[in-house]
Protein backbone atom coordinates (compact mmCIF):
# COMPACT_ATOMS: atom_id res chain seq x y z
CA UNK A 1 0.00 0.00 0.00
CA UNK A 2 2.83 2.38 0.92
CA UNK A 3 4.56 1.68 -2.43
CA UNK A 4 1.35 2.50 -4.29
CA UNK A 5 0.86 5.77 -2.47
CA UNK A 6 4.49 6.70 -3.04
CA UNK A 7 4.20 5.96 -6.76
CA UNK A 8 1.01 8.04 -7.05
CA UNK A 9 2.78 10.93 -5.34
CA UNK A 10 5.77 10.57 -7.64
CA UNK A 11 3.62 10.58 -10.79
CA UNK A 12 1.58 13.54 -9.52
CA UNK A 13 4.78 15.48 -8.87
CA UNK A 14 6.05 14.81 -12.40
CA UNK A 15 2.71 15.94 -13.85
CA UNK A 16 2.82 19.12 -11.76
CA UNK A 17 6.39 19.87 -12.83
CA UNK A 18 5.61 19.24 -16.50
CA UNK A 19 2.58 21.52 -16.30
CA UNK A 20 4.71 24.22 -14.68
CA UNK A 21 7.33 23.90 -17.44
CA UNK A 22 4.59 24.15 -20.09
CA UNK A 23 3.18 27.26 -18.43
CA UNK A 24 6.64 28.85 -18.31
CA UNK A 25 7.26 28.14 -21.99
CA UNK A 26 3.80 29.39 -22.96
CA UNK A 27 4.49 32.83 -21.48
CA UNK A 28 6.48 33.57 -24.61
CA UNK A 29 3.81 32.27 -26.99
CA UNK A 30 2.96 35.74 -28.29
CA UNK A 31 5.92 35.41 -30.63
CA UNK A 32 5.05 31.92 -31.88
CA UNK A 33 3.55 31.03 -35.22
CA UNK A 34 -0.05 29.85 -35.52
CA UNK A 35 1.11 26.26 -36.08
CA UNK A 36 3.25 26.34 -32.95
CA UNK A 37 0.40 27.71 -30.84
CA UNK A 38 -1.99 25.10 -32.24
CA UNK A 39 0.47 22.31 -31.40
CA UNK A 40 0.87 23.58 -27.86
CA UNK A 41 -2.90 23.87 -27.38
CA UNK A 42 -3.33 20.28 -28.61
CA UNK A 43 -0.74 19.17 -26.06
CA UNK A 44 -2.59 20.98 -23.30
CA UNK A 45 -5.87 19.36 -24.36
CA UNK A 46 -4.20 15.95 -24.37
CA UNK A 47 -2.92 16.52 -20.86
CA UNK A 48 -6.37 17.61 -19.68
CA UNK A 49 -7.88 14.45 -21.19
CA UNK A 50 -5.33 12.21 -19.45
CA UNK A 51 -5.97 13.92 -16.12
CA UNK A 52 -9.74 13.61 -16.62
CA UNK A 53 -9.40 9.84 -17.13
CA UNK A 54 -7.18 9.49 -14.07
CA UNK A 55 -9.66 11.50 -11.99
CA UNK A 56 -12.50 9.35 -13.35
CA UNK A 57 -11.03 6.09 -12.05
CA UNK A 58 -10.21 7.68 -8.70
CA UNK A 59 -13.72 9.12 -8.30
CA UNK A 60 -15.47 5.87 -9.20
CA UNK A 61 -13.25 3.91 -6.81
CA UNK A 62 -13.85 6.51 -4.13
CA UNK A 63 -17.61 6.27 -4.58
CA UNK A 64 -17.61 2.46 -4.65
CA UNK A 65 -15.59 2.32 -1.43
CA UNK A 66 -18.31 4.31 0.33
CA UNK A 67 -15.96 5.82 2.92
CA UNK A 68 -15.97 9.39 1.62
CA UNK A 69 -19.52 10.43 2.41
CA UNK A 70 -19.53 11.96 5.86
CA UNK A 71 -22.23 13.15 8.25
CA UNK A 72 -24.33 15.86 6.63
CA UNK A 73 -23.40 14.89 3.04
CA UNK A 74 -26.52 14.28 1.00
CA UNK A 75 -24.68 12.28 -1.65
CA UNK A 76 -21.25 11.33 -2.94
CA UNK A 77 -21.37 14.38 -5.23
CA UNK A 78 -21.97 16.59 -2.20
CA UNK A 79 -19.05 14.97 -0.39
CA UNK A 80 -16.79 15.49 -3.42
CA UNK A 81 -17.91 19.13 -3.65
CA UNK A 82 -17.02 19.61 0.03
CA UNK A 83 -13.57 18.04 -0.29
CA UNK A 84 -12.63 19.65 -3.63
CA UNK A 85 -14.35 22.98 -2.90
CA UNK A 86 -15.54 22.87 -6.53
CA UNK A 87 -19.23 23.39 -5.78
CA UNK A 88 -22.04 20.91 -6.24
CA UNK A 89 -22.54 21.72 -9.95
CA UNK A 90 -18.91 21.11 -10.94
CA UNK A 91 -18.65 18.07 -8.66
CA UNK A 92 -21.73 16.54 -10.27
CA UNK A 93 -20.27 17.17 -13.74
CA UNK A 94 -17.00 15.50 -12.80
CA UNK A 95 -18.77 12.42 -11.40
CA UNK A 96 -20.90 12.15 -14.56
CA UNK A 97 -17.79 12.26 -16.71
CA UNK A 98 -16.13 9.67 -14.49
CA UNK A 99 -19.02 7.24 -14.96
CA UNK A 100 -18.89 7.70 -18.73
CA UNK A 101 -15.13 7.20 -18.98
CA UNK A 102 -15.06 4.12 -16.77
CA UNK A 103 -18.10 2.43 -18.33
CA UNK A 104 -17.23 3.28 -21.96
CA UNK A 105 -13.64 2.16 -22.67
CA UNK A 106 -13.89 2.88 -26.41
CA UNK A 107 -14.92 6.45 -25.66
CA UNK A 108 -12.16 6.73 -23.05
CA UNK A 109 -9.62 5.74 -25.70
CA UNK A 110 -11.07 8.43 -27.95
CA UNK A 111 -10.66 10.99 -25.17
CA UNK A 112 -7.00 9.97 -24.73
CA UNK A 113 -6.23 10.29 -28.43
CA UNK A 114 -8.10 13.59 -28.74
CA UNK A 115 -11.00 12.37 -30.92
CA UNK A 116 -13.48 13.14 -28.16
CA UNK A 117 -12.89 16.60 -26.67
CA UNK A 118 -13.96 17.12 -23.09
CA UNK A 119 -17.04 19.22 -24.04
CA UNK A 120 -18.22 16.28 -26.17
CA UNK A 121 -17.54 13.93 -23.27
CA UNK A 122 -19.59 16.17 -21.00
CA UNK A 123 -22.55 16.03 -23.42
CA UNK A 124 -22.30 12.24 -23.63
CA UNK A 125 -22.00 11.90 -19.85
CA UNK A 126 -25.08 14.07 -19.32
CA UNK A 127 -27.11 11.94 -21.75
CA UNK A 128 -25.89 8.67 -20.20
CA UNK A 129 -26.70 9.89 -16.68
CA UNK A 130 -30.26 10.96 -17.52
CA UNK A 131 -31.18 8.21 -20.00
CA UNK A 132 -33.35 5.24 -19.17
CA UNK A 133 -31.55 2.02 -18.18
CA UNK A 134 -32.36 0.56 -21.60
CA UNK A 135 -30.76 3.47 -23.47
CA UNK A 136 -27.81 3.60 -21.06
CA UNK A 137 -27.07 -0.07 -21.74
CA UNK A 138 -27.24 0.52 -25.51
CA UNK A 139 -24.83 3.45 -25.18
CA UNK A 140 -22.30 1.18 -23.49
CA UNK A 141 -22.21 -1.41 -26.28
CA UNK A 142 -19.00 -1.38 -28.36
CA UNK A 143 -20.84 -0.70 -31.63
CA UNK A 144 -22.64 2.32 -30.22
CA UNK A 145 -19.42 3.63 -28.69
CA UNK A 146 -17.75 3.39 -32.09
CA UNK A 147 -20.66 5.32 -33.63
CA UNK A 148 -20.35 7.96 -30.90
CA UNK A 149 -16.64 8.20 -31.60
CA UNK A 150 -17.29 8.74 -35.31
CA UNK A 151 -19.81 11.49 -34.58
CA UNK A 152 -17.45 13.25 -32.16
CA UNK A 153 -14.67 13.36 -34.77
CA UNK A 154 -16.74 15.39 -37.24
CA UNK A 155 -19.22 17.45 -35.18
CA UNK A 156 -19.03 20.49 -32.99
CA UNK A 157 -20.11 20.10 -29.37
CA UNK A 158 -23.64 21.54 -29.94
CA UNK A 159 -24.19 19.38 -33.05
CA UNK A 160 -22.85 16.36 -31.19
CA UNK A 161 -25.27 16.98 -28.31
CA UNK A 162 -28.21 17.25 -30.72
CA UNK A 163 -27.17 14.04 -32.49
CA UNK A 164 -27.07 12.24 -29.14
CA UNK A 165 -30.53 13.61 -28.29
CA UNK A 166 -31.90 12.22 -31.57
CA UNK A 167 -30.29 8.86 -30.84
CA UNK A 168 -31.92 8.72 -27.40
CA UNK A 169 -35.27 9.74 -28.89
CA UNK A 170 -34.99 6.94 -31.44
CA UNK A 171 -34.29 4.38 -28.72
CA UNK A 172 -36.74 5.72 -26.12
CA UNK A 173 -39.73 7.68 -27.53
CA UNK A 174 -41.55 7.28 -24.20
CA UNK A 175 -38.72 9.13 -22.46
CA UNK A 176 -39.01 12.04 -24.89
CA UNK A 177 -42.76 12.08 -24.28
CA UNK A 178 -42.24 12.15 -20.52
CA UNK A 179 -39.76 15.02 -20.78
CA UNK A 180 -42.18 16.98 -22.96
CA UNK A 181 -44.99 16.35 -20.48
CA UNK A 182 -42.76 17.60 -17.65
CA UNK A 183 -41.88 20.76 -19.56
CA UNK A 184 -45.54 21.32 -20.38
CA UNK A 185 -46.62 20.87 -16.76
CA UNK A 186 -44.05 23.40 -15.63
CA UNK A 187 -44.90 26.08 -18.21
CA UNK A 188 -45.72 29.53 -16.94
CA UNK A 189 -45.67 33.17 -17.97
CA UNK A 190 -45.96 36.10 -15.59
CA UNK A 191 -46.14 39.81 -16.31
CA UNK A 192 -45.38 42.02 -13.34
CA UNK A 193 -46.16 45.72 -13.70
CA UNK A 194 -43.73 47.78 -11.65
CA UNK A 195 -43.11 51.55 -11.45
CA UNK A 196 -40.00 51.13 -13.61
CA UNK A 197 -41.63 48.91 -16.25
CA UNK A 198 -43.31 45.56 -16.88
CA UNK A 199 -41.17 42.52 -16.09
CA UNK A 200 -41.69 39.22 -17.92
CA UNK A 201 -40.71 35.82 -16.62
CA UNK A 202 -41.68 32.48 -18.04
CA UNK A 203 -40.90 29.00 -19.22
CA UNK A 204 -42.25 27.11 -22.25
CA UNK A 205 -41.83 23.65 -23.66
CA UNK A 206 -39.48 23.40 -26.63
CA UNK A 207 -42.16 23.35 -29.33
CA UNK A 208 -44.01 26.33 -27.87
CA UNK A 209 -40.70 28.14 -27.46
CA UNK A 210 -39.87 27.51 -31.09
CA UNK A 211 -43.26 28.92 -32.09
CA UNK A 212 -42.51 32.07 -30.12
CA UNK A 213 -39.01 32.37 -31.55
CA UNK A 214 -40.23 32.04 -35.14
CA UNK A 215 -43.02 34.56 -34.50
CA UNK A 216 -40.53 37.06 -33.08
CA UNK A 217 -38.14 36.51 -35.99
CA UNK A 218 -41.03 37.21 -38.36
CA UNK A 219 -41.17 40.75 -36.97
CA UNK A 220 -37.78 41.47 -38.54
CA UNK A 221 -36.28 43.12 -35.45
CA UNK A 222 -32.59 42.40 -34.90
CA UNK A 223 -29.82 43.96 -32.89
CA UNK A 224 -27.60 46.62 -34.48
CA UNK A 225 -25.54 49.65 -33.50
CA UNK A 226 -28.58 51.36 -32.01
CA UNK A 227 -29.95 48.55 -29.84
CA UNK A 228 -28.85 45.30 -28.26
CA UNK A 229 -30.27 41.89 -29.30
CA UNK A 230 -32.32 41.88 -26.11
CA UNK A 231 -33.81 45.27 -26.92
CA UNK A 232 -34.59 44.10 -30.46
CA UNK A 233 -36.38 41.04 -29.07
CA UNK A 234 -38.40 43.28 -26.76
CA UNK A 235 -39.36 45.45 -29.74
CA UNK A 236 -40.32 42.32 -31.71
CA UNK A 237 -42.56 41.09 -28.88
CA UNK A 238 -44.25 44.48 -28.67
CA UNK A 239 -44.76 44.57 -32.44
CA UNK A 240 -46.15 41.03 -32.37
CA UNK A 241 -48.68 41.98 -29.68
CA UNK A 242 -49.71 45.09 -31.60
CA UNK A 243 -50.20 43.14 -34.81
CA UNK A 244 -52.29 40.48 -33.08
CA UNK A 245 -54.44 43.15 -31.45
CA UNK A 246 -54.90 44.74 -34.86
CA UNK A 247 -55.78 41.38 -36.45
CA UNK A 248 -52.71 41.34 -38.69
CA UNK A 249 -50.49 38.89 -36.86
CA UNK A 250 -47.98 36.62 -38.60
CA UNK A 251 -49.66 33.88 -40.56
CA UNK A 252 -52.75 35.93 -41.49
CA UNK A 253 -53.39 35.67 -45.21
CA UNK A 254 -55.08 38.65 -46.70
CA UNK A 255 -56.75 38.61 -50.08
CA UNK A 256 -57.09 35.92 -52.67
CA UNK A 257 -53.53 36.37 -53.89
CA UNK A 258 -51.95 34.82 -50.81
CA UNK A 259 -49.10 32.51 -51.62
CA UNK A 260 -49.86 28.80 -51.37
CA UNK A 261 -48.67 26.92 -48.35
CA UNK A 262 -45.23 25.43 -48.66
CA UNK A 263 -43.94 28.07 -51.08
CA UNK A 264 -41.13 30.56 -50.79
CA UNK A 265 -39.19 30.94 -47.57
CA UNK A 266 -41.49 28.57 -45.71
CA UNK A 267 -40.54 25.52 -47.76
CA UNK A 268 -39.34 22.72 -45.52
CA UNK A 269 -36.74 20.00 -45.85
CA UNK A 270 -36.70 16.51 -44.41
CA UNK A 271 -34.23 13.78 -43.58
CA UNK A 272 -34.39 10.02 -43.75
CA UNK A 273 -36.13 7.34 -45.69
CA UNK A 274 -39.50 5.93 -44.84
CA UNK A 275 -42.34 3.67 -45.82
CA UNK A 276 -45.50 4.78 -47.60
CA UNK A 277 -47.92 6.78 -45.49
CA UNK A 278 -51.29 8.37 -46.06
CA UNK A 279 -51.12 11.92 -47.40
CA UNK A 280 -54.11 13.95 -48.44
CA UNK A 281 -57.79 14.07 -47.66
CA UNK A 282 -58.28 10.40 -48.29
CA UNK A 283 -55.86 7.51 -48.31
CA UNK A 284 -53.27 8.75 -50.81
CA UNK A 285 -49.76 7.49 -50.27
CA UNK A 286 -46.23 8.75 -50.37
CA UNK A 287 -44.58 6.81 -53.14
CA UNK A 288 -41.05 5.50 -53.04
CA UNK A 289 -38.81 4.41 -50.22
CA UNK A 290 -36.74 7.58 -50.08
CA UNK A 291 -39.56 9.79 -48.90
CA UNK A 292 -39.62 12.30 -46.11
CA UNK A 293 -42.27 14.63 -44.78
CA UNK A 294 -41.88 18.29 -43.96
CA UNK A 295 -44.56 19.28 -41.46
CA UNK A 296 -45.27 22.94 -40.96
CA UNK A 297 -47.55 24.35 -38.30
CA UNK A 298 -48.80 27.28 -40.31
CA UNK A 299 -51.21 30.11 -39.76
CA UNK A 300 -54.47 30.63 -41.58
CA UNK A 301 -56.20 33.94 -41.05
CA UNK A 302 -59.94 34.25 -40.62
CA UNK A 303 -60.37 37.87 -41.62
CA UNK A 304 -63.00 38.92 -44.07
CA UNK A 305 -60.43 39.49 -46.79
CA UNK A 306 -59.52 35.82 -47.09
CA UNK A 307 -60.59 33.91 -50.11
CA UNK A 308 -63.42 31.54 -49.38
CA UNK A 309 -61.37 28.51 -50.19
CA UNK A 310 -58.10 29.71 -48.72
CA UNK A 311 -56.22 27.04 -46.88
CA UNK A 312 -55.94 27.49 -43.12
CA UNK A 313 -54.33 25.33 -40.50
CA UNK A 314 -57.20 25.18 -38.06
CA UNK A 315 -55.80 28.00 -35.98
CA UNK A 316 -55.38 31.71 -36.56
CA UNK A 317 -52.50 34.15 -36.63
CA UNK A 318 -49.84 31.58 -35.79
CA UNK A 319 -46.23 31.64 -36.87
CA UNK A 320 -44.83 28.95 -39.11
CA UNK A 321 -42.88 26.26 -37.28
CA UNK A 322 -41.35 23.42 -39.24
CA UNK A 323 -41.01 19.87 -37.97
CA UNK A 324 -38.82 17.51 -39.95
CA UNK A 325 -39.96 13.91 -39.88
CA UNK A 326 -39.35 10.88 -42.06
CA UNK A 327 -42.24 9.05 -43.67
CA UNK A 328 -41.13 6.01 -41.68
CA UNK A 329 -41.79 7.87 -38.43
CA UNK A 330 -45.19 9.08 -39.62
CA UNK A 331 -46.07 5.49 -40.52
CA UNK A 332 -45.01 4.34 -37.03
CA UNK A 333 -47.12 7.08 -35.45
CA UNK A 334 -50.19 6.11 -37.46
CA UNK A 335 -49.69 2.41 -36.64
CA UNK A 336 -49.32 3.29 -32.95
CA UNK A 337 -52.47 5.41 -33.01
CA UNK A 338 -54.45 2.62 -34.64
CA UNK A 339 -53.12 0.12 -32.12
CA UNK A 340 -54.01 2.49 -29.30
CA UNK A 341 -57.60 2.70 -30.52
CA UNK A 342 -57.95 -1.08 -30.16
CA UNK A 343 -56.57 -1.63 -26.65
CA UNK A 344 -57.59 -0.51 -23.19
CA UNK A 345 -54.09 0.25 -21.89
CA UNK A 346 -52.92 3.88 -21.66
CA UNK A 347 -51.22 4.92 -24.91
CA UNK A 348 -47.92 5.67 -23.19
CA UNK A 349 -47.68 1.98 -22.22
CA UNK A 350 -47.73 0.82 -25.82
CA UNK A 351 -44.29 0.04 -27.26
CA UNK A 352 -42.82 2.30 -29.91
CA UNK A 353 -40.64 1.19 -32.76
CA UNK A 354 -37.09 2.50 -32.97
CA UNK A 355 -37.64 5.16 -35.62
CA UNK A 356 -35.95 8.52 -35.95
CA UNK A 357 -37.87 11.19 -34.02
CA UNK A 358 -39.49 14.22 -35.54
CA UNK A 359 -37.28 17.24 -34.91
CA UNK A 360 -37.37 20.99 -34.97
CA UNK A 361 -35.22 22.60 -37.63
CA UNK A 362 -32.28 22.73 -35.20
CA UNK A 363 -32.50 18.97 -34.62
CA UNK A 364 -34.26 19.02 -31.24
CA UNK A 365 -36.40 15.85 -30.89
CA UNK A 366 -40.14 16.36 -30.56
CA UNK A 367 -42.46 14.16 -28.49
CA UNK A 368 -44.78 11.88 -30.48
CA UNK A 369 -47.88 13.47 -28.92
CA UNK A 370 -46.77 16.88 -30.21
CA UNK A 371 -46.17 15.40 -33.66
CA UNK A 372 -49.66 13.86 -33.60
CA UNK A 373 -51.22 17.17 -32.57
CA UNK A 374 -49.38 19.12 -35.25
CA UNK A 375 -50.15 16.55 -37.94
CA UNK A 376 -53.83 16.92 -37.14
CA UNK A 377 -53.91 20.53 -38.32
CA UNK A 378 -50.68 21.43 -40.13
CA UNK A 379 -49.43 21.69 -43.68
CA UNK A 380 -47.93 18.40 -44.81
CA UNK A 381 -45.30 18.56 -47.52
CA UNK A 382 -43.89 15.38 -49.03
CA UNK A 383 -40.22 15.58 -49.99
CA UNK A 384 -38.52 12.70 -51.82
CA UNK A 385 -34.77 12.47 -51.21
CA UNK A 386 -31.98 10.75 -53.07
CA UNK A 387 -29.64 8.34 -51.34
CA UNK A 388 -27.33 11.31 -50.74
CA UNK A 389 -30.12 13.30 -49.08
CA UNK A 390 -30.70 15.63 -52.03
CA UNK A 391 -34.37 16.65 -52.48
CA UNK A 392 -35.72 15.25 -55.73
CA UNK A 393 -39.42 16.03 -55.53
CA UNK A 394 -41.65 18.12 -53.31
CA UNK A 395 -45.29 17.09 -53.12
CA UNK A 396 -48.32 19.26 -52.54
CA UNK A 397 -49.57 20.35 -49.12
CA UNK A 398 -52.83 18.80 -48.03
CA UNK A 399 -54.94 18.09 -45.00
CA UNK A 400 -55.79 21.67 -44.00
CA UNK A 401 -59.23 23.07 -43.30
CA UNK A 402 -60.08 26.02 -45.49
CA UNK A 403 -60.88 29.41 -44.00
CA UNK A 404 -64.54 28.96 -44.97
CA UNK A 405 -64.63 25.57 -43.24
CA UNK A 406 -63.09 27.03 -40.10
CA UNK A 407 -65.68 29.81 -40.04
CA UNK A 408 -68.46 27.25 -40.34
CA UNK A 409 -67.01 25.17 -37.49
CA UNK A 410 -66.71 28.29 -35.31
CA UNK A 411 -70.34 29.19 -35.99
CA UNK A 412 -71.42 25.70 -35.03
CA UNK A 413 -69.17 25.05 -32.01
CA UNK A 414 -68.51 28.56 -30.72
CA UNK A 415 -65.63 27.56 -28.39
CA UNK A 416 -63.59 24.55 -27.33
CA UNK A 417 -66.00 21.63 -27.38
CA UNK A 418 -64.45 19.94 -24.34
CA UNK A 419 -67.29 20.11 -21.84
CA UNK A 420 -66.36 22.55 -19.11
CA UNK A 421 -63.73 24.38 -21.17
CA UNK A 422 -64.68 27.88 -22.25
CA UNK A 423 -61.62 28.71 -24.35
CA UNK A 424 -62.60 31.19 -27.05
CA UNK A 425 -62.71 30.00 -30.67
CA UNK A 426 -59.88 32.37 -31.61
CA UNK A 427 -57.59 30.27 -29.40
CA UNK A 428 -58.79 26.91 -30.69
CA UNK A 429 -57.60 24.54 -33.38
CA UNK A 430 -59.77 22.46 -35.70
CA UNK A 431 -59.47 18.75 -34.97
CA UNK A 432 -60.44 15.89 -37.29
CA UNK A 433 -63.09 13.94 -35.33
CA UNK A 434 -62.16 10.84 -37.31
CA UNK A 435 -58.40 11.27 -37.26
CA UNK A 436 -56.89 12.21 -40.57
CA UNK A 437 -54.05 9.70 -40.36
CA UNK A 438 -55.33 6.93 -38.11
CA UNK A 439 -58.90 6.77 -39.38
CA UNK A 440 -58.39 8.37 -42.82
CA UNK A 441 -61.05 10.89 -41.86
CA UNK A 442 -61.92 13.60 -44.38
CA UNK A 443 -61.21 17.31 -44.03
CA UNK A 444 -64.82 18.45 -43.83
CA UNK A 445 -67.03 20.52 -41.55
CA UNK A 446 -68.93 17.39 -40.51
CA UNK A 447 -65.65 15.79 -39.42
CA UNK A 448 -64.37 18.86 -37.57
CA UNK A 449 -64.50 20.01 -33.95
CA UNK A 450 -62.95 23.00 -32.17
CA UNK A 451 -60.44 22.17 -29.44
CA UNK A 452 -58.10 24.40 -27.48
CA UNK A 453 -54.44 23.48 -27.67
CA UNK A 454 -54.41 21.69 -24.31
CA UNK A 455 -57.46 19.49 -24.98
CA UNK A 456 -56.31 18.90 -28.56
CA UNK A 457 -53.09 17.45 -27.14
CA UNK A 458 -55.03 15.40 -24.59
CA UNK A 459 -57.27 13.87 -27.28
CA UNK A 460 -54.20 12.66 -29.17
CA UNK A 461 -52.22 11.62 -26.10
CA UNK A 462 -55.08 9.58 -24.62
CA UNK A 463 -56.46 8.30 -27.95
CA UNK A 464 -59.90 9.70 -27.19
CA UNK A 465 -62.71 9.30 -29.68
CA UNK A 466 -65.28 12.07 -30.13
CA UNK A 467 -68.99 11.53 -30.65
CA UNK A 468 -71.12 14.49 -31.66
CA UNK A 469 -74.71 14.49 -30.54
CA UNK A 470 -76.13 15.57 -33.85
CA UNK A 471 -79.48 16.76 -32.46
CA UNK A 472 -78.89 19.22 -29.61
CA UNK A 473 -81.57 19.88 -26.99
CA UNK A 474 -84.75 21.39 -28.45
CA UNK A 475 -83.95 20.33 -32.04
CA UNK A 476 -87.11 18.20 -32.46
CA UNK A 477 -89.30 20.87 -30.88
CA UNK A 478 -87.95 23.54 -33.22
CA UNK A 479 -88.57 21.36 -36.24
CA UNK A 480 -92.19 20.73 -35.17
CA UNK A 481 -92.72 24.43 -34.47
CA UNK A 482 -91.34 25.25 -37.91
CA UNK A 483 -93.63 22.68 -39.56
CA UNK A 484 -96.66 23.99 -37.67
CA UNK A 485 -95.86 27.57 -38.66
CA UNK A 486 -95.48 26.53 -42.30
CA UNK A 487 -98.88 24.81 -42.17
CA UNK A 488 -100.47 28.03 -40.83
CA UNK A 489 -98.70 29.99 -43.53
CA UNK A 490 -97.50 32.71 -41.13
CA UNK A 491 -93.76 32.00 -41.31
CA UNK A 492 -93.72 31.17 -37.61
CA UNK A 493 -90.89 31.54 -35.19
CA UNK A 494 -88.47 28.82 -36.14
CA UNK A 495 -86.37 29.63 -33.11
CA UNK A 496 -88.98 28.18 -30.80
CA UNK A 497 -90.04 31.57 -29.44
CA UNK A 498 -93.65 31.35 -30.67
CA UNK A 499 -96.76 30.84 -28.56
CA UNK A 500 -97.43 27.24 -29.45
CA UNK A 501 -96.21 24.67 -26.97
CA UNK A 502 -94.89 21.63 -28.81
CA UNK A 503 -93.29 18.58 -27.19
CA UNK A 504 -89.53 18.32 -27.78
CA UNK A 505 -87.49 15.21 -28.38
CA UNK A 506 -88.05 14.09 -24.78
CA UNK A 507 -91.81 14.60 -24.92
CA UNK A 508 -91.78 17.66 -22.66
CA UNK A 509 -93.49 20.95 -23.34
CA UNK A 510 -91.74 24.33 -23.23
CA UNK A 511 -93.82 26.09 -20.56
CA UNK A 512 -91.49 25.90 -17.61
CA UNK A 513 -91.16 22.13 -17.71
CA UNK A 514 -87.75 20.47 -17.35
CA UNK A 515 -86.17 19.89 -20.74
CA UNK A 516 -88.79 22.05 -22.44
CA UNK A 517 -87.58 25.62 -21.88
CA UNK A 518 -87.77 28.14 -24.67
CA UNK A 519 -84.65 29.07 -26.67
CA UNK A 520 -82.93 31.96 -25.02
CA UNK A 521 -84.43 31.24 -21.59
CA UNK A 522 -81.10 29.83 -20.40
CA UNK A 523 -78.91 32.43 -22.07
CA UNK A 524 -78.53 30.71 -25.45
CA UNK A 525 -79.38 32.64 -28.64
CA UNK A 526 -82.76 31.85 -30.12
CA UNK A 527 -82.54 29.48 -33.04
CA UNK A 528 -78.94 28.44 -32.30
CA UNK A 529 -77.97 25.66 -29.91
CA UNK A 530 -74.36 24.55 -29.47
CA UNK A 531 -73.52 21.00 -30.40
CA UNK A 532 -72.83 18.55 -27.58
CA UNK A 533 -69.83 16.24 -27.69
CA UNK A 534 -68.93 13.09 -25.77
CA UNK A 535 -65.28 12.05 -25.40
CA UNK A 536 -64.62 8.35 -24.85
CA UNK A 537 -61.49 6.41 -24.02
CA UNK A 538 -60.37 3.20 -25.71
CA UNK A 539 -62.74 1.18 -23.50
CA UNK A 540 -65.70 3.16 -24.78
CA UNK A 541 -66.18 4.84 -21.40
CA UNK A 542 -67.12 8.50 -21.50
CA UNK A 543 -64.42 10.57 -19.81
CA UNK A 544 -66.03 13.90 -20.67
CA UNK A 545 -69.66 14.54 -21.55
CA UNK A 546 -72.22 17.36 -21.31
CA UNK A 547 -74.16 17.27 -18.05
CA UNK A 548 -77.50 15.60 -18.55
CA UNK A 549 -76.78 14.50 -22.12
CA UNK A 550 -74.55 11.47 -21.64
CA UNK A 551 -75.34 9.08 -24.45
CA UNK A 552 -75.28 5.36 -23.96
Amino acid sequence: MFDTVARVGEVAARVRDAAADLAAVSRASSGWSAAERASALAAVASGQAALAEARAHLLVADRDAGDTVGPGDRSFEAAHARVSRAGIGEATRQVRQADALVSMPVVAAGVREGSVPLPHLDALARVAATASPQVASVLRTPDTQQAVLAMARTRSAPDFARALARFVATQDPAGVQGEHDRQYRERFLSLSAQPDGVFLKGRLDRVAGESLRVALDAMGQFGDDTRSPGQASADALTMLAEKVCAGTGPGARVGASAAPAGAGADATASLGAGAAVGAGDGAGAVEGADAGVGVRASGGGTGGGDAAGAVGSGTVSRAHVSLLVSAETVAELIAHERAGADVVAPPIALPWGTVAPATLEDGTPVAMSELARVLCQADLTRIVLSAEGVPLDVGRTRRLFSTAQRRAVIVRDGQCVWNGCEQHASRCEVHHVRWWGRDTGPTSVANAALLCRFHHSEVHRLHLSIHRQEKPPGWARRQRTKAAAAARGDGGDVGGGGQQSTPDAHGSGDRGEPGGHRDGAWGEPAGRQPMRYVFRNTRGIAVNSPHGYLSG
